[in-house]
């Protein structure tokens, strides 16, 4: 009885043995564990990576998250005080320097006969023997038509910058019933930054319109939006998304130059481009008729010129000098009254500040003042060096609120001197919206002048 007790029990503690391998350390698992998690990390954030770069634009444009866009700018050589005279003048067209065509080359001959080049040895001798002779070349209708052809070419190549816009508004009729008022125009892209075009137009053909739309080709029309304007220039800038053109088509688009309006010359042949006789898509061919007239509109004065273009009340597009630059966008709201069949052109050099603030869509600073320069006999009646005179106050503007008047004349803004309306704009421009200004001016009350100082808080322009 005990050794079956006994082999039982033996068998028992037999089957409760176990044959295990040998653990590893503690030390050892906790290694292989950091570095297993820690490429499993790696190969998910390469993943992930990936996976923002090809979404980013497609996720920023669906929650209107916006990219970086690049800061345009327009340098401009502004002249100095005196430089517009005619004597002064740099001309549109330089001349090529290259020979006479119509003018043979004299070779003289050496005692050998042979001929040889002129030197600057026998320079005295040849001024006796040289014999000019003029060859007669008589011009045809080829010659009219390879110039025609040249002037088609620069055509061609600002056209890469001319775009037709189409605005549609929702009207109502008399009779109360809905209708859609559609305007067509042109424009003219003067800008890339990075993430638009931005184009120039019309601000009465784009302003409160329930849609806009570019067309650079008959097949590609795509939409707009109205990003900033100016009221007294009656400019837009519109901005077109680069990601809604495709790479084909946005590759022939190209931002127009913008030149200088300064040095003109009466006379000047030019292009108009754009919808100059009311068409979109026409071209003009005309000269400088005039120049030197100057508008004044609110915190600035602008220079516009006019062409011997005909012209009409759709009338718009850009003048072009024969270097493909622009010069001058056509206007209707600055037109002389005394003559609104001429066509008037705004001088783009002093614009461009405007322009590219437009761009930039940043804030323009607002004063609320139209001025006038003042000539030296009247700055010596009230015994001053320099200033302008104020001719109108804005309502509602900061300039009234400071306390201005017509009438008055602006000496200093800030200690420094005015000396025309053209540096009074530049210098409140160098300031941002909500800065407070020192203003010293002369007021005359009752045949009494006097100086005062008064303070003014610039606004933003709408």
């Amino acid at each position: 009885m005990s050794e079956d007790n006994n082999n039982k029990e033996k068998g028992f503690s037999f089957i409760q043995e176990q044959i295990t391998s040998k653990k590893k350390s503690r030390m050892k698992r906790m290694l292989y564990s950091v570095a297993w998690t820690t490429a499993l990390a790696c190969v998910f954030g390469v993943v992930a990576r990936m996976a923002f770069c090809v979404s980013e634009p497609t996720v920023s444009r669906f929650f209107g998250g916006s990219q970086d866009k690049k800061t345009v700018e327009f340098p401009t050589t502004v002249p100095d005080d005196g430089s517009n005279q005619a004597g002064t003048q740099n001309t549109e067209i330089t001349p090529s320097p290259t020979l006479d065509p119509q003018i043979t080359p004299v070779v003289s001959e050496n005692d050998d006969g042979q001929g040889s080049e002129n030197s600057e040895s026998d320079d005295d001798e040849l001024k006796h023997d040289t014999v000019i002779i003029e060859k007669v070349i008589e011009a045809d209708l080829k010659d009219l038509t390879n110039i025609y052809m040249e002037l088609r070419s620069i055509s061609n190549d600002i056209s890469n910058s001319i775009v037709t816009i189409t605005s549609v508004s929702n009207e109502v009729d008399i009779f109360n019933d809905e209708y859609e008022l559609v305007k067509t125009t042109s424009g003219i892209v003067v800008a890339d930054n990075d993430v638009d075009l931005i184009i120039l137009v019309s601000l009465d053909k784009v302003k409160d319109s329930n849609d806009i739309l570019v067309s650079f080709t008959e097949t590609l029309q795509v939409q707009a939006k109205l990003q900033s304007y100016d009221t007294d220039l009656n400019l837009a800038a519109i901005a077109v998304s680069l990601d809604d053109i495709p790479a084909s088509n946005l590759k022939k688009i190209k931002p127009a130059i913008l030149g200088e309006s300064y040095s003109l010359i009466v006379g000047t042949p030019i292009l108009a481009l754009g919808s100059p006789n009311g068409y979109v898509g026409s071209m003009e061919l005309g000269i400088i008729s005039s120049k030197g007239t100057s508008i004044y509109v609110t915190d600035n004065k602008i220079d516009t010129f006019t062409t011997d273009i005909n012209t009409n009340s759709n009338s718009e597009g850009v003048i072009v000098n024969l270097r493909g630059e622009v010069i001058g966008i056509i206007t209707q709201k600055l037109k002389d009254e005394l003559n609104p069949d001429v066509n008037t052109v705004i001088g783009v050099s002093k614009i461009k500040n405007i322009i590219e603030r437009l761009v930039n869509n940043s804030d323009q600073v607002y004063f609320g003042i139209k001025g006038a320069d003042m000539t030296q006999s009247a700055l010596n009646k009230v015994e001053a060096t320099s200033g302008i005179c104020v001719t109108e106050v804005e309502a509602d503007s900061p300039a009234l609120e400071g306390g201005l008047q017509s009438g008055d004349i602006i000496l200093t803004i800030n200690e420094t001197p005015i000396l025309s309306v053209n540096t009074f704009y530049n210098l409140i421009n160098a300031y941002e919206p909500k800065t407070t200004l020192k203003i010293t001016l002369k007021r005359t009350v009752k045949n009494e002048t006097k100086d005062m100082e008064v303070e003014v808080t610039l606004g933003k322009k709408n």
